[in-house]
């Protein structure tokens, strides 16, 4: 631990042009017995020009423990990096702010994954209750809970969309998933949205798989469109999801498909097609 007389050089430090010196001096106020009188440098740290400094400051406050840092940490909220959301949302917690578990809410609707559990995790250390099904939907999403999202029934499947958007290749999955369960209709644009456009080839078989399980005419018209598509892997998709609805009007299109080029698309064609003839027999 540096000694007391120390910190004057360390609020000097903070001023430092090189972005890792002024992390180690965050690190090393933090350390320091004198840390209370720094709280107004380290504030003015969560408007550094670097994202590393900002998230350490963001931590730091929740260490140093005055009431001073709420509004600031607040502000830090809509940082656009997501470790300096993330440390804010943990240092509020830290500092038991009680005011501020609205602005902890809307944080349970963040962009990323990390930002959003860290966001849960804080709003239960502070005795939050959810006060309805979306905020309890995204209470659950925030913690992985799939299958008690799906238990909430009265849900309108519109809340869950922006999920399909994020980062986190899994949650997408598991929202295709649980959209697949609910099989309203309203999610068939967004789950073939979500089969033309994700990157992980298991997100799109959920996504197909689930267009598949709700079914319905704009689901066929969809398939049918991706059946053209030059991604190999979206044909196989499309395929199968039009076997799973056995719809006659994909017949004709399928049976094109048993001479694809791609061996596992004109497979999946064959033995789509043998779904539907069981389907009519």
């Amino acid at each position: 631990m540096l000694d007391e007389d120390d910190m004057k050089y360390l609020l000097e430090s903070l001023l430092d042009e090189d972005p890792h010196v002024r992390v180690f001096t965050i690190n090393s106020i933090v350390d320091n017995n004198k840390r209370e009188t720094a709280v107004i440098a380290v504030i003015n740290s969560l408007l550094d020009d670097n994202g590393e400094v900002r998230a350490r400051a963001a931590w730091a406050l929740g260490k140093i423990q005055s009431k001073v840092a709420i509004e600031p940490l607040i502000q830090s909220l809509n940082d656009d990096n997501y470790n300096v959301r993330k440390n804010s949302l943990r240092s509020l917690g830290e500092l038991v702010a009680i005011d501020s578990i609205q602005d902890i809410v809307m944080k349970l609707e963040d962009n990323h994954w990390e930002v959003r559990n860290e966001a849960a995790v804080v709003l239960d250390y502070l005795g939050w209750v959810p006060s309805d099904d979306k905020d309890t939907a995204y209470h659950f999403i925030a913690k992985g809970r799939w299958e008690n999202v799906l238990q909430i029934e009265n849900l309108p499947v519109e809340l869950l969309f922006p999920f399909q958007n994020d980062e986190n290749n899994e949650v997408q999955g598991y929202i295709a998933w649980i959209l697949g369960e609910k099989r309203n209709s309203k999610a068939i644009q967004p789950l073939f949205n979500l089969l033309m456009t994700a990157k992980l080839h298991d997100v799109k078989e959920k996504a197909s798989a689930a267009i598949g399980r709700i079914g319905g005419e704009e689901a066929v018209e969809l398939l049918q469109v991706a059946l053209h598509d030059l991604n190999w892997f979206i044909r196989k998709c499309a395929v199968t999801a039009l076997g799973l609805i056995k719809d006659k009007s994909a017949i004709e299109p399928l049976k094109l498909l048993t001479s694809d080029a791609n061996r596992f698309v004109s497979q999946s064609a064959r033995e789509a097609l043998k779904r539907i003839d069981e389907n009519d027999s």
